[in-house]
């Protein structure tokens, strides 16, 4: 989820008063016309285009990933987001300068990648997208520089193993059910170079608690691993969340080592970040 507020992915779009009419939506796949009805209403909303050196993708695109149009937000956080992880990437070995291979897993149209495959591709190095959306893989493909793939719900990516030395993923993990969460952990284990790190972020309790549908929150507290939406997996309809001690725990089972846990931010709406070492 991408959302600037980010419940609005799981119950604004839907009321709570319509719970039994977005049930009925789920069981007979209506929700799904009427999600991407939703999301093309959002894009059709009047906005100030931003130009930032970059390619800029169709509103309609930055809705799909993002929950808004709203360009300046894509390119403002966008950035944020790819210094960020950039700099914990350094600190804990990545140079991009050295020829370094990147996996942005969950590329979206390019909200991070935009800002980070330039550098690494200037590095000597490679750079690597994959995502579930074959429209969007297209747009990077035709606008982004680097190489972009499509992949399944479920793995593997069409990648083979022990290839990156950087596999990073924002809010991928936030739309998945458990069992394929622990799946695709297993797969970023399996292209990572022994030894190298997964920076993966997820809903965790505090973020629960400061952003999340009200009721999200009290259920962690007896439910490790809560899905909320279930239906559309992969995409902003479905929200997953998870305590921070669950998750490293699903980490573990999966050949990775954690390293780090940055907890979600009470301040604004930032997911927790795993930093996760290939043993």
């Amino acid at each position: 989820m991408e959302n600037r507020h980010p419940a609005s992915a799981h119950s604004g779009f839907i009321k709570p008063a319509r719970r039994y009419v977005r049930r009925f939506m789920e069981i007979t796949g209506l929700i799904g016309p009427y999600f991407r009805w939703l999301e093309h209403r959002i894009a059709r909303r009047p906005g100030e285009p931003v130009i930032d050196g970059r390619p800029m993708p169709p509103r309609d695109l930055i809705v799909a990933v993002s929950g808004t149009a709203d360009e300046r937000w894509f390119s403002e956080r966008g950035k944020s987001d790819a210094a960020k992880f950039m700099t914990i990437a350094k600190r804990y070995g990545l140079d991009e300068a050295n020829a370094a291979a990147v996996l942005d897993w969950g590329c979206g149209c390019g909200r991070i990648a935009r800002w980070i495959a330039d550098d690494v591709i200037r590095g000597g190095g490679r750079f690597h997208g994959a995502d579930l959306n074959p429209t969007l893989i297209r747009w990077c493909a035709a606008n982004l520089p680097g190489f972009y793939t499509e992949n399944s719900l479920r793995p593997p990516l069409p990648l083979g193993d022990s290839q990156f030395d950087l596999v990073y993923a924002h809010s991928v993990l936030t739309h998945l059910t458990e069992a394929v969460a622990v799946d695709w952990l297993a797969e970023c284990a399996r292209v990572l170079k022994p030894g190298a790190i997964a920076l993966l972020t997820f809903h965790d309790e505090t973020f629960a608690e400061h952003w999340g549908p009200p009721e999200v929150s009290p259920a962690l507290k007896t439910r490790p691993y809560l899905v909320w939406n279930n239906a559309l997996e992969g995409s902003n309809y479905l929200s997953a969340w998870t305590t921070r001690a669950h998750f490293g725990a699903l980490a573990r089972t999966a050949d990775l080592d954690l390293l780090e846990i940055i907890p979600g931010s009470q301040e604004f709406p930032e997911q927790a970040l795993a930093v996760l070492r290939r043993r």
